[in-house]
């Protein structure tokens, strides 16, 4: 019999020890976890963290000032020494810039038609080899350039596509390139 309460008293211990691992084993309630976080404190100031890759907007540059240049030559509008031409060939041409401005010497009246503006020139005494030509598609804030260097033709676009304006094309379609 003393074997007997011998047995019995290390079954009741080894399931007490038992119970004791599972229950201090056990998960911290949802109750706990809640009480955690709502005793957590805010920031004092904005954490959100601004995203290279976010949709920033543009204002469109109104192209309505250039609409009148129509029938007008270069030279006499200071077209690609106006705001916003100016900056955006710039930027689109770099240091090919100064090269399409040369190349209006000779040029004819600018044209606008489709909400296109188109014109082209060249340099005086180079025409077919030292060329330039410009399209604004205004309706949809585009420029595009061409520039003839000794023949060989570079065409740009700010969208970096092939949908160049016709007329640029059939430009560059002369030097056979």
């Amino acid at each position: 019999m003393n074997n007997e309460i011998m047995t019995f008293t290390k079954q009741v211990t080894a399931m007490t020890v038992m119970a004791a691992c599972i229950i201090g084993c056990k998960e911290p309630s949802m109750n706990n976890a809640r009480e955690k976080k709502d005793n957590i404190e805010t920031p004092e100031t904005d954490t959100m963290i601004t995203i290279n890759d976010a949709i920033e907007p543009v204002v469109v540059t109104s192209w309505k000032h250039f609409e009148h240049y129509d029938g007008k030559y270069i030279t006499e509008t200071d077209m690609l020494q106006r705001e916003p031409l100016r900056s955006r060939l710039k930027t689109l041409l770099g240091n090919a810039n100064n090269v399409l401005c040369q190349r209006f010497d000779v040029a004819p009246p600018i044209e606008v038609e489709n909400d296109v503006l188109y014109n082209q020139g060249c340099r005086k005494h180079y025409c077919g080899a030292d060329e330039a030509a410009i399209a604004i598609d205004m309706k949809r804030d585009v420029v595009y350039a061409g520039v003839a260097v000794n023949g060989v033709v570079k065409l740009y676009s700010e969208t970096r596509d092939s949908g160049y304006p016709e007329k640029l094309i059939r430009w560059k379609e002369k030097f056979g390139n």
